[in-house]
């Protein structure tokens, strides 16, 4: 579980990192090419993070193997793992992350900003299903 808290405490600091922008306005955003790639870089490192727990959950259940980064959500949710509310989330933020990751497209700035403006509790959803999972039993099991 030590893996999964990491990958927990980096989606945090990500978000946390994340929330010092987000009261910025859109003209802002657009203008401070600074502001936007550190917006985008902590996205796409928070969402990796994600992913990361996933494959993890995934390879330690012994669930059936994802096609893709979409995919690892979608097993998730399958298996009562992670709430519909989350699979609406996370499977735009995984093509979110190929398109930072790989630049196949050209990033849309309204999106990002969106996620910014209005997403963020939702990486925090999403860990506190993780953690009532597979963090707090261990504390209780072994506290």
């Amino acid at each position: 579980m030590e893996e999964i808290k990491a990958k927990i405490s980096v989606v945090q600091e990500r978000v946390r990192r994340l929330n010092s922008f987000s009261d910025i306005s859109f003209e802002t955003y657009l203008k401070d090419y600074t502001l936007k790639d550190a917006v985008e870089r902590n996205i796409e490192v928070a969402i990796q993070a994600c992913i990361d727990i996933a494959r993890i959950i995934i390879k330690r259940e012994g669930l059936r193997e994802p096609e893709d980064n979409k995919g690892v959500f979608i097993v998730l949710a399958e298996n009562g793992i992670i709430s519909e509310e989350s699979l609406r989330f996370l499977i735009p933020m995984a093509g979110t992350r190929n398109i930072l990751v790989h630049g196949y497209d050209k990033v849309d700035d309204a999106i990002i900003f969106g996620v910014l403006k209005n997403h963020l509790n939702d990486f925090y959803i999403f860990l506190k299903e993780i953690e009532e999972r597979y963090i707090k039993p261990q504390i209780t099991n072994h506290g």
